[in-house]
This record gives C-alpha cells, structure tokens and sequence, in this order.
C-alpha cells in the first residue's frame, strides 16, 4: 500500500489533510480499479477514451480534480499537500492518465498562466472535467527536435488569422476537441521570435487529423493538415510573436508534471511485474537475473525520489525550470535500460504467444512502445541540451541559423 507522505502545519491543517486523504481512500476503493486489476489491448480506444471519461469526469465532481488550480477557473483550489496525498495514493488505481495527462499537465496550465480571463472562462472548467479534451499541436514534418523551425503559418485578416500548413505526431488529437498550436506569423525575424501561440477548434472541417499506426498495433499519434482554417483573435494566447516563450513555459509544464508525478509503477516494466516474469521463466534464482532485478528496484526507488524531491521543491515554492528536464532524461533512460532487463528475463515470450495477432501480451507492449518515450516530447539529446546549457551553464551548440530571419533560412522540407 502506498505510504502518504507525512505533511508538517497547524493541527487543523493535519486534521485537514487527514480528512482529505481518507475521502481520497474512500472514492478510490468504491470507483476506481486498481491497475493491477485492468487489461486492455488498446490503451486508447475510443471505447477506453469514453469510459475514462466519464471516470474523469467523477473524480472531478468528487472534488479530486485539477486540485491546485483556481476555484475561480474551475479548480478545488487546495494545495500542493492534497495534490501530493492525491498522487501518492492514486498511484495504485486506473485513475485516467494518458487521457488528460496532455490536457491537465500542459494546455490547462498554459491557459491559466497565459490565457484572458474570458479564455479561462471558457475553456477550463470543461477542460477540467475532461468534458472537452485538448491536445499539444507542435511538431512538424520539418520541425521535430528543432520546433522553432515550424512552417504552419498564421496571417492576419479582418477579426483573426487564417491558419495553413501540417503537424505531425500529434498525441490522441482523433479524441481531442480543441488543441493548442504554435505557428508562424512573421517569416522577417529570428525563427524563435516570429511564432505565434493559438488555440484551434479541432472539430473545425478546416482540419483534417489523421492516425498514425505504430508498432504496438495502436494509433496514439496523428497528423494533422490546416486549410484556411480561420482563428478568432480571441483565442490568441500570449503575445504575437512571442510564442516560442509560451511554447517554452508549455514544455517547463509537461516535465514539472512527469518530474513531480508519482513514479511508483505496477506496470509491466515494474520490479514487481518483471519479479513475477523471472519467477515464471524459473529465474529467480539465477545471479545474473537477481542482480538485474535488484538494478530495477534501485532505479524505481532512484526515480521516485527525485519525484519527491521536486514535488517538495514545487511545495516550497522554488521554480524547476529547465531542471524540470532531468526527470524526463531520467525516465527515459531508464526506460532504455528496462527494455534490455525485459528481454533478458523475459526472452522468447515476447515475440510469441496464444491468442489473436494484435493482442499484445503486456510484456510485450511495454517491450514495443518502449523506445517511443527516448524521442516523445523532446528526445533525449534535447533533454542533455537543456541540462547541460540551462542547468550545468555549458556553452551552447554552434547555430548556423542564429540571428538569421526566418525566411532567408534554407530547408530541405
């Protein structure tokens, strides 16, 4: 069972907290299954999208939604301790997770950070409640790792802007109502000055969203084409060409999110989990597998830890910044050390199973779709950028295009 961390204050903040913790028990065990208990084939269905969204939307009506945010723009208005009693005990339940984590972790913050009073209004209770779903809209054909290198172009005209051009990779947007999307709006400065930031209806027929097959069998990504798609000024965010600011602030939301997130895991790359597949190929008692299981739990207890620590920073009020991005880098190269530890315990039962084709084994799922979190939101040599030029104070890449207006760069795409 998860422990609750032990939380300093007045005794009725205790008394407080102690209630809402045993609230949180209580609507867990009477509405949520534990992870343990939940198999799907596809984690992102448009059966499973509907199913947790209604959970979503009972987790918010029981007051543990969006708990940190303004009661004034939809949240609970609580603190960063429930937010915490939440996360840890959570952890254990099929609480929805990749559904929101693009909606609550990135486009609400923004919105609220950023965002017009009339935008918050808007936009977020919903948001909130997961009635409407939002998705990140950066990448491009030509602008991946290098998202400042977009070419999606957003011109000025009467009341608005109208908005061309194509994204790719695209989490769940096929699911999504609305998205948040940066673009070009003036190709005569710097790249990273002449971008814009939007919000976009997504059920517009300007837009076209398409899924895109990955190995696992499923579709979690989309491209997606924008013609003459037109944008009311009011749903602007931030200040013209000062988007990749905003597209900055964005990313810093998504890796607080993953770096203070609870990172105990019953999934199948657990310690837990790989326990009980060294167990059932006869392992367990083989030095090479123990001294690999015992690698796993120290990177579990490794990686929770540093969540810990910047959940308490967060507490306390101390800004991560780009620091954010070790808990990326570290999740993600552990993911890579995982995915050998996983082949070596679990061999050839990844590649072979009873049952239909595309009815991914867990094991095998997890062994698939692995190496998709080294490049996902910001491969992992962007990651090593950014701690090394943001957080260790090394000297920046040399840029050919620094300086240069947009327009007069040469692109191959």
């Amino acid at each position: 069972m998860s422990e609750v961390p032990t939380l300093s204050g007045s005794d009725a903040t205790a008394a407080s907290l102690r209630e809402f913790e045993a609230r949180a028990r209580a609507f867990l065990e009477e509405h949520v299954p534990r992870r343990g208990d939940v198999v799907v084939t596809d984690t992102m269905s448009a059966e499973v999208v509907a199913a947790e969204q209604e959970l979503q939307k009972k987790i918010y009506d029981a007051g543990f939604a969006a708990i940190t945010q303004p009661k004034e723009h939809g949240g609970q208005g609580l603190g960063e301790a429930e937010s915490m009693i939440w996360g840890t005990l959570s952890a254990e339940y099929a609480v929805p997770r990749m559904l929101i984590a693009i909606s609550h972790g990135m486009c609400g913050p923004i919105i609220n950070l950023l965002g017009t009073p009339e935008q918050k209004a808007k936009y977020l209770p919903d948001l909130w409640r997961a009635d409407t779903l939002f998705a990140q809209i950066f990448s491009e054909p030509g602008a991946g790792s290098d998202v400042a290198g977009l070419q999606t172009r957003a011109e000025r005209v009467d009341g608005g802007w109208l908005m061309n051009g194509q994204k790719v990779w695209t989490s769940n947007a096929q699911y999504c109502d609305y998205g948040v999307i940066v673009a070009r709006t003036n190709p005569d400065v710097p790249k990273h000055q002449g971008i814009t930031m939007f919000i976009i209806n997504l059920r517009d027929p300007a837009v076209t969203i398409r899924p895109l097959r990955v190995a696992t069998g499923e579709r979690p990504f989309n491209e997606i084409f924008i013609d003459n798609l037109f944008i009311p000024d009011s749903d602007r965010i931030g200040e013209v060409d000062r988007g990749w600011d905003a597209a900055v602030a964005m990313l810093r939301f998504e890796r607080i999110s993953i770096g203070t997130s609870s990172t105990k895991s019953t999934g199948p790359q657990s310690f837990e989990k790989l326990a009980e597949a060294a167990e059932a190929a006869g392992l367990l008692q083989d030095p090479a597998a123990r001294a690999a299981l015992v690698e796993v739990y120290v990177m579990e207890q490794g990686t929770d830890l540093l969540a810990v620590r910047m959940r308490e920073e967060v507490e306390a009020g101390i800004e991560l910044g780009p620091r954010g991005s070790i808990a990326k880098l570290a999740g993600a190269s552990a993911n890579f050390r995982l995915n050998e530890i996983l082949s070596d315990i679990a061999g050839l039962s990844l590649v072979s199973w009873d049952g239909p084709g595309m009815a991914y084994p867990p094991l095998t799922k997890a062994f698939t779709g692995a190496p998709s979190s080294w490049t996902a939101g910001g491969t992992i040599e962007i990651q090593l950028g950014i701690v090394g030029e943001r957080v260790l104070g090394l000297e920046k890449d040399p840029s050919v295009d620094r300086g240069v207006p947009f327009r007069d760069i040469r692109r191959s795409a």
